[in-house]
């Protein structure tokens, strides 16, 4: 059988689809037919896959060669879509190296990399460009048609005019004179495509400062200089409030003026309106593009297509902008803001490293890279001062704004709030005295819900209310328009029931306990009724429905309509309020309490970036942060409340390298997932014979049922393998691979620089 016209030139592509297909052989060799040649590097295919021969999607990653197989045998391309402009090369490299590194399929990487509005052509139109045709103007037209051939005769432009501009200019409301002039034959039109995307909420007006520190002249005079020598990675180490973003800003403005591009990630979404609003302030001359999974289809595939296609010189996002289709050759400046965010970690497949990949990116594209925080990951540190990467120090604020006051509160002693025992009176007298002055606070409370936990109120029962399908508590969510008042919800495997009016087991009553958003929004509104209820709102992932939602509370904040900000971590993020005078962390034992290696890290990053949420004003009294604890000794407590960074960071990295841990060694973590607990253990026994056996220098933690020991019904079995460098884990676990005692899917999850070991 003839794959190809006589005359057609025989060709073959190496594609890599979007099937979970084994990590060993997941590029296959497909025929081009002599109608599709040539197709272009990184275009989106469908090929036949399986012996069905499903038509399936995937992107060409090479040129193949000519298998070693019959004619009939060969499988050829189905068809191109044209939906989809080809990926850069660049980006085909890079979904090549997190395929490897990450221990992904590259289809199922590239999957990822394109969002789905992009694939699926969302908002994609064809629009009307207008121009003058060589047929003379007769001497009468009516006016609307007059002025509309004045401005097409007047416009300087090669190009045709859009259908909107045209008729602005020309002051016409109807297409009725343009159809008239088309039919006289004085005008033709060309279609051209475009994305009907709505606009994007902008944000806060953005500040210049009159003047900037003699720390930030200093920082960006060292990273501008580097700025043409190529690919560096500088740490920037600030205190909250000393003005990184500014100097992100300038040195912006640098790369702008030398032609070239910027990206600037960020760790939450929530983070945006501001930012982008402040980039758009400064840069009004070049098109700021906005990537993230919150945006609407139409709209992301919009800001998507204006990077790819060049037109924004200056790309913001979250986690996945790290992939935006920006020629390298561009590229001349990445910034990472707030680095040590363990949301820079893909929680999925691929589960890439943002920040990572944000440092692969700047060295291909020989351009420098900044990694900002006031509270580092030890990662990051310990290359820092090690000297491998460029450390630069920012230890002050601007002249008049001290960082604030920090106090410590042993829970256990201070005399509780009436409504609630999660809550001290120190705590709530500050928020009186704050909010009765006129200013602004900001409550965190790492926990999402009404109560956490819920309970038999007889003693001797002890019967608890836990998820079926995981070994976690049930939390239940206030909802007035139930019987019950609510319903009850796990966080794990997001099952949801009725709340039980009595005790399952002996028919007494229940009992609520563990302080939640919800609860502490009532809680506040009961102690602080001087305020309206409109000035005390809640941030959570359970009060936001999207970034028009958010876009609006912060702006409400800013405002100062908002009199007390409290939620969840996204509050504790990067935000930059100057009437903030109060900060309050409701439990700062949360992230202790977890079996994790990093739980004092996270401890000492949370508490500290939210205090520095206070002071960001020269105006009025020292700002004030009341931290509360069941263990007001833990170190990471006590020097987050001193701003005490270096002491910490030497400490934690001190206890990390006596104990072999990242960042003295990598880790790879592998979860074996089943609904029967022994075949997880026997492929997780399996696994650690066939990593045993490959010959590398690791070490290996387990076997061992995971903290969380079951999620959604499924038996969870962890292995930890720790290895000197990133290279001895690749060929230990590919080596485990070969020998068919590791097998990546559904039930075996391989996390490289794992973030978290619930």
């Amino acid at each position: 059988m003839d794959l190809f016209e006589p005359n057609g030139p025989p060709s073959w592509v190496q594609v890599a689809v979007e099937r979970g297909l084994s990590l060993d052989a997941d590029v296959l060799t497909y025929a081009v037919p002599s109608e599709l040649h040539p197709i272009a590097l990184g275009a989106r295919v469908r090929v036949p896959l399986g012996r069905g021969a499903t038509p399936t999607a995937g992107w060409v990653v090479a040129p193949g060669t000519a298998p070693n197989l019959a004619p009939e045998r060969i499988k050829r391309v189905i068809d191109v879509d044209d939906r989809v402009t080809p990926l850069p090369e660049s980006l085909i490299d890079v979904s090549r190296w997190v395929s490897d590194y990450y221990q992904c399929p590259m289809g199922m990487t590239l999957a990822s990399v394109v969002p789905a509005a992009v694939k699926r052509g969302t908002g994609r139109t064809l629009k009307r460009h207008w121009s003058r045709s060589s047929t003379p103007q007769p001497d009468r037209l009516p006016p609307g048609q007059r002025r509309i051939l004045e401005v097409l005769n007047t416009h300087s432009g090669d190009e045709p005019l859009p259908e909107s501009e045209l008729l602005e200019a020309a002051g016409v409301k109807t297409r009725g004179p343009l159809q008239a002039l088309e039919r006289a034959g004085l005008l033709k039109f060309t279609l051209v495509e475009a994305i009907r995307g709505s606009d994007i909420p902008g944000g806060l007006d953005p500040r210049r400062p009159d003047c900037l520190t003699d720390e930030q002249q200093k920082v960006i005079q060292s990273i501008g200089e580097a700025i043409p020598d190529g690919a560096s990675v500088h740490v920037l180490h600030g205190v909250t409030g000393s003005g990184k973003t500014e100097v992100y800003l300038q040195l912006i403005e640098q790369v702008l003026a030398a032609g070239k591009t910027a990206l600037m990630l960020v760790p939450e979404i929530a983070l945006t309106p501001q930012t982008g609003a402040r980039l758009s302030g400064r840069f009004p001359d070049h098109r700021v593009a906005i990537l993230h999974s919150g945006l609407h289809a139409s709209q992301r595939h919009a800001e998507w297509q204006a990077v790819r296609s060049g037109e924004a010189r200056v790309i913001l996002g979250a986690r996945s902008a790290v992939f935006a289709p920006v020629c390298e050759r561009k590229l001349g400046l990445v910034v990472v803001d707030e680095e040590h965010e363990s949301s820079y970690k893909q929680e999925q497949a691929p589960r890439y490293h943002g920040r990572d990949l944000a440092i692969l990116r700047a060295h291909r594209a020989e351009c420098p890279i900044i990694l900002g925080s006031a509270t580092p990951s030890m990662e990051t540190w310990s290359k820092a001062i090690s000297g491998r990467w460029q450390l630069h120090r920012m230890r002050s604020r601007p002249p008049g704004m001290a960082l604030p006051r920090v106090e410590v509160v042993d829970l256990a002693r201070d005399p509780k709030n009436r409504h609630d025992r999660s809550l001290g009176q120190t705590l709530m007298n500050a928020l009186h005295e704050v909010t009765q002055a006129g200013d602004q606070a900001i409550v965190l409370l790492n926990r999402r819900g009404w109560a956490s936990w819920i309970g038999c109120s007889s003693q001797t029962c002890g019967y608890t209310l836990r998820c079926e399908s995981c070994e976690a508590s049930m939390v239940m969510h206030r909802d007035h328009r139930l019987p019950q008042g609510g319903h009850v919800k796990c966080h794990h495997c997001l099952r949801a029931n009725r709340l039980p009016s009595s005790c399952p087991v002996c028919g007494k009553g229940l009992i609520k306990l563990g302080l939640g958003t919800q609860r502490l929004e009532e809680v506040l509104r009961e102690e602080l009724p001087h305020l309206d209820a409109h000035q005390i709102v809640r941030v959570d992932s359970d009060r936001i429905s999207g970034l028009q939602d958010l876009h609006e509370i912060l702006g409400a904040f800013g405002r100062r309509e908002i009199r007390v900000l409290l939620g969840t971590q996204m509050i504790a993020k990067g935000l930059d309020f100057p009437g903030v005078r109060l900060v309050g962390v409701v439990s700062a034992d949360t992230a202790l309490q977890l079996p994790d290696f990093r739980a004092s890290e996270r401890t000492f990053q949370l508490v500290s970036q939210v205090a520095g949420r206070a002071g960001r004003t020269a105006d009025g009294p020292q700002a004030q942060v009341i931290v509360q604890s069941m263990h007001p000794d833990n170190p990471a407590v006590l020097h987050a409340a001193a701003h005490e960074w270096d002491r910490f960071a030497e400490h934690e990295l001190a206890m990390r390298t006596g104990a072999g841990l990242p960042p003295a060694k990598r880790m790879a973590r592998i979860v074996f997932r089943d609904r029967d607990l022994d075949a997880a253990m026997v492929m997780a026994d399996a696994a650690a014979q066939a990593l045993t056996n490959s010959q590398e220098k690791i070490e290996l933690l387990g076997p061992a049922p995971c903290p969380m020991a079951r999620i959604d019904d499924r038996h969870r079995i962890g292995l930890e393998v720790l290895g000197e460098t990133p290279g001895t884990l690749g060929r230990a676990l590919a080596k485990a691979r070969v020998a068919g005692g590791l097998k990546p899917g559904e039930k075996v999850v391989i996390d490289v620089d794992p973030t978290s070991l619930l």
